[in-house]
């Protein structure tokens, strides 16, 4: 379905911060030092940060655009087929009877194009986002940003999905890690669908066990193959046993537990991943132990 050989794995979670992009951005990273060429693809597109998490600075830059309707008045018969289609109510027509898009609510389906068969529905185009790429230390970096006000948030991630494909099947890279969405909506499949694994960072809280669960359900109905990243498992009167069992009854298994860390919380707030700094404290020893879980699947996909 992706058409590329590189393996994807695919660093999700059912809930916003629980620590998805710490995991994703030093799992790059850990498998770069390994010899391996990684691309990092930030498709959070409503809140990208791992170019900040690696110190990475944008450098080019590609537009996104989607279908914008533009009406010409001198074929349009007013007959209002093209404003009946609309699901999104982009198109209203005044007492004219000239049907005016929002540009606000389209959503780019070009069904009143196809519905009009006198063709006054032209092309127009509307800026959605924007996909940068970069390099860190020789580290791949593709990130999506969504432009600000614009709703069509799985549209971009799409692009943003698209383009990594695209560089991918160039050749030259052994992993590519896609640092997904919060949550288990449509953006977030975007994502999911071209994976090979996914790793589902969770917190052992009540609420860190409930949207595990329906993180599971969707990557079970993609048919992705899972496994659980507990961070902080170690907060106090935390639920590690709900997760576990959770686990259990999914047949899924935990590939790491995240202790709390003074050392990781430090890497963070300096936007340096903690791999990169050599630490040599609990969360770096579970984070390189995640990654030589990583190392020991890719070489099983080849």
């Amino acid at each position: 379905m992706k058409e590329v050989n590189v393996p994807i794995v695919a660093v999700t979670g059912g809930k916003g911060g629980t620590g998805k992009t710490t995991v994703a951005v030093n799992l790059a990273v850990g498998l770069q030092f390994s010899g391996l060429r990684v691309m990092l693809v930030d498709v959070d597109v409503d809140g990208p940060c791992c170019a900040t998490l690696l110190g990475a600075k944008h450098e080019k830059a590609e537009k996104v655009t989607t279908f914008l309707p533009l009406i010409d008045e001198t074929k349009c018969t007013r007959c209002g087929k093209c404003v009946e289609v609309c699901h999104e109510h982009a198109l209203v027509a005044f007492y004219s009877g000239t049907p005016k898009p929002f540009e606000e609510l389209c959503s780019g389906c070009k069904a009143c194009q196809i519905v009009c068969a006198h063709g006054a529905v032209g092309e127009n185009r509307k800026l959605i986002g924007t996909v940068y790429t970069a390099e860190s230390n020789g580290l791949r970096l593709i990130t999506g940003e969504l432009k600000p006000t614009e709703p069509r948030s799985p549209i971009m991630a799409r692009a943003t999905v698209h383009k990594a494909l695209e560089e991918l099947r160039v050749g030259g890279y052994d992993v590519a890690i896609i640092d997904t969405a919060p949550g288990v909506h449509n953006t977030v499949a975007q994502a999911l669908w071209v994976a090979d694994l996914a790793l589902a960072v969770t917190e052992p809280t009540p609420l860190g066990a409930h949207d595990l669960n329906f993180i599971l359900d969707l990557t079970q109905n993609l048919g992705l193959p899972t496994e659980i990243v507990i961070n902080k498992f170690d907060i106090p009167g935390g639920l590690k046993e709900e997760i576990y069992r959770i686990a259990n009854d999914r047949g899924v298994q935990v590939a790491a537990e995240i202790p709390i860390d003074d050392e990781l919380l430090h890497a963070y707030v300096s936007g340096e991943p903690l791999l990169k700094k050599s630490a040599g404290g609990p969360a770096a020893r579970c984070l390189a132990s995640l990654t030589q879980n990583i190392l020991e699947r890719l070489e099983r996909m080849k």
